[in-house]
């Protein structure tokens, strides 16, 4: 096997080093916190480079960049014959790139801190928590078994409850508490809930080896109930309606770097979750509820849409545009097509990368002039040009437009989509409903995506204006290297399915 690089060690070292890495670098940087404000937010920027240089490495190694593998595995519980629990690592098209989002998020999450989060108190916390974050969903994407993956779901709510709780926006404390709590309760219900699916399916199949369970036969009915009880726990901490309820005040309440790890990885973990777990292993089990999923997809991608639309306030619209656009992944998946799950994968990346990129903006926004408001914004396009630049085509891009990355991932689902209505027949016109509201939802994206353009960048100065300009070098470079990427996997889309594409050829059986 060939690759780009030569890795002069084992390959799965760097995932071990990375998830090493992460876990003591944390600590590291909640000492030097102690003395030093910069020297946290150096190490820590550090540590995830470091990391994330790592996973590219691991990328173009002659494993994975050959469709192959990376799999290190050592048995936790049991004997080496017959494993009962394993502890280990996979690497391949599809864990490294997600691994490869998530630490470039936290990087670029580290980064904004620095200009974004002033007055920070305990500032050897607040980094070390997020790097820790970062390690925690790692540890989620990197799991060869069940029991692995579950533990690390659950560590990674302890950071994030922290950073909601301790550095909400709220300046009253109870309402901060509130809505931490909330978050806490919400998301770990949802991992409490696959924990039972898991110990439903090791029950059944007498092993918690992810690739051990995906050739093992389950009776259909039985992974019918298993499947629904995993896509209710993996539901609750997606955001899908009507288990959202968390989702819009915890958004709220995060400062935006948080928010980038919440919105644009953590959500993503579950998706991950889905795509690696629940439909490899219990897709025949699913079929029968595909029509019901693609119904709870669509009424989240309307729900979310139309709360867009009816916002005040950009950070919300963002928030709930965010919970709209998970709607899509779980359409795609609820296709059951090859074409469909492939096109769900590339858009859990490009939702990564593009909510992450609008919420980096907002971000600014509120730096340089104190509000998020949109009464209180207009006419900043020619007193803030590169912003407006990389929002505009992060917006674009969240609408569904040629040439970008988005437009890539929502048309392989919706080619999934009519796949499923031609193989379901001409008599059969639910899934041609489906797939042509589904259509109609990318135009609602459109209208307040394009209304946002509108009242923030276009029209008339609002009073006290006049003299904004745009945003720190350091935040412009963050979001200018983001917009880059969604311009690039739009026009040349092989560099990300080359990846996927392998680990998922098959993955649905048959459409």
């Amino acid at each position: 096997m060939q690759g780009i690089i030569d890795i002069p060690i084992p390959s799965h070292d760097l995932m071990i080093l990375t998830l090493l890495g992460l876990i003591f670098g944390g600590l590291l940087v909640m000492l030097a916190g102690k003395w030093s404000e910069k020297g946290a937010q150096a190490l820590a920027s550090l540590v995830l480079l470091g990391g994330l240089a790592l996973n590219v490495f691991l990328l173009l190694g002659p494993e994975v960049w050959s469709g192959g593998e990376v799999l290190y595995e050592v048995v936790w519980l049991g004997s080496a014959d017959s494993p009962i629990m394993n502890m280990g690592f996979r690497g391949d098209g599809l864990s490294t790139p997600i691994a490869i989002l998530v630490l470039g998020l936290g990087l670029f999450s580290i980064l904004f801190s620095t200009v974004y989060m002033k007055n920070l108190k305990q500032p050897g916390l607040y980094y070390s928590l997020m790097v820790w974050f970062v390690a925690a969903m790692v540890g989620v994407i990197y799991a060869t078994d069940l029991m692995q993956f579950f533990v690390f779901y659950e560590l990674m709510l302890i950071p994030a409850f922290v950073l909601v709780y301790v550095y909400g926006v709220s300046e009253d404390p109870v309402k901060r508490s509130k809505n931490a709590l909330q978050f806490w309760i919400w998301t770990a219900a949802g991992g409490i809930v696959s924990l039972f699916a898991v110990f439903m399916l090791f029950g059944y199949a007498g092993t918690m080896s992810i690739s051990t369970l995906t050739s093992a036969s389950i009776p259909v009915e039985i992974a019918k109930f298993i499947g629904i009880i995993f896509l209710l726990g993996f539901g609750m901490k997606l955001g899908l309606v009507p288990l959202h309820v968390w989702a819009p005040p915890v958004y709220g309440e995060a400062p935006i770097p948080v928010l980038i790890l919440l919105s644009g990885a953590m959500t993503k973990t579950a998706a991950y979750g889905v795509i690696r777990i629940v439909i490899p292993i219990l897709s025949e089990g699913l079929r029968g509820y595909a029509s019901g999923l693609m119904v709870i997809s669509l009424i989240t991608m309307f729900y979310g849409a139309m709360m867009a639309i009816s916002q005040k306030d950009l950070k919300m619209m963002l928030a709930y545009s965010s919970i709209s656009q998970l709607g899509y992944l779980m359409f795609g998946y609820s296709t059951m097509t090859s074409i469909g799950v492939n096109g769900a994968a590339f858009q859990l990346i490009n939702h990564g990368i593009l909510a992450s990129l609008t919420f980096f903006c907002a971000g600014a926004l509120k730096m340089k002039t104190g509000t998020m408001k949109f009464d209180k914004l207009g006419g900043l396009a020619p007193k803030m040009p590169v912003l407006a630049t990389v929002y505009i085509i992060g917006a674009l891009a969240l609408a569904g437009t040629p040439p970008m990355s988005a437009f890539v991932g929502e048309w392989m689902i919706f080619a999934g989509a009519a796949e499923r209505t031609a193989l379901a027949g001409v008599g059969q016109p639910f899934y041609l409903v489906m797939t042509v509201l589904a259509v109609v939802a990318t135009g609602l994206t459109a209208a307040y995506y394009l209304w946002s353009i509108r009242r923030i960048f276009f029209g008339q100065v609002p009073e006290g204006m006049e003299d904004a300009r745009d945003s720190p070098r350091l935040i412009l470079v963050i979001t200018g290297l983001m917009a880059f990427v969604v311009v690039i996997l739009g026009v040349w889309p092989w560099m990300l399915w080359r990846f996927i594409g392998p680990v998922l050829t098959g993955v649905v059986g048959g459409g």
